[in-house]
């Protein structure tokens, strides 16, 4: 059976994407799947694998609004911080919720921010289910290799078991 004819061009009013439409596409595809590798990364537990998705010296911001935040430097910190915080796991599920995207960010055609609302998805050893919701804000950079996190800020929204324990709102950056 033949395949029916591709009608995109019937539609005279529908401009062809320009250049710079395309570059943006593909330039969102690649920063969306930046956040999917992330999510892969944190639910396989393979922190020698953050390496790939940052840069070495990015700066990150773990706000669990609790205390004073944590910062610390690069993937390995980072990784070191994440293991330890989920190690009473048996069951941990990272879930990206809700990603926005605003490329060149700061003007930079080499930068974006990122704004990822995520939750946790986690059961202990002893079987009590918790969850945990929070904010991911980043700043990425084009480099040789693809988008990497160039900076990161976390802060938390709510975390509790069925009920939440909600917190006050986040701080939204302004990436411009």
């Amino acid at each position: 059976m033949a395949r029916p004819p591709i009608a995109a061009a019937a539609d005279a009013s529908v401009a062809a994407p320009t250049e710079a439409e395309l570059r943006d596409a593909v330039d969102e595809v690649a920063l969306r799947a930046l956040i999917a590798n992330y999510a892969d990364v944190v639910n396989r537990r393979e922190w020698s694998e953050l390496d790939s998705l940052f840069v070495a010296d990015a700066p990150i911001t773990i706000d669990l609004r609790g205390g004073a935040p944590l910062a610390v430097e690069g993937p390995t910190a980072l990784g070191e911080f994440i293991g330890g915080a989920i190690e009473r796991f048996a069951f941990f599920e990272f879930v990206a919720l809700n990603v926005r995207v605003q490329l060149r960010a700061r003007g930079a055609v080499d930068r974006a921010h990122l704004r990822t609302y995520m939750c946790e998805l986690r059961q202990d050893y002893d079987g009590a289910f918790s969850r945990a919701f929070g904010i991911y804000q980043d700043e990425v950079t084009r480099t040789s290799s693809g988008w990497r996190f160039a900076s990161r800020s976390y802060q938390s929204i709510a975390r509790g078991d069925m009920t939440l324990d909600i917190l006050p709102p986040p701080v939204i950056q302004d990436p411009a």
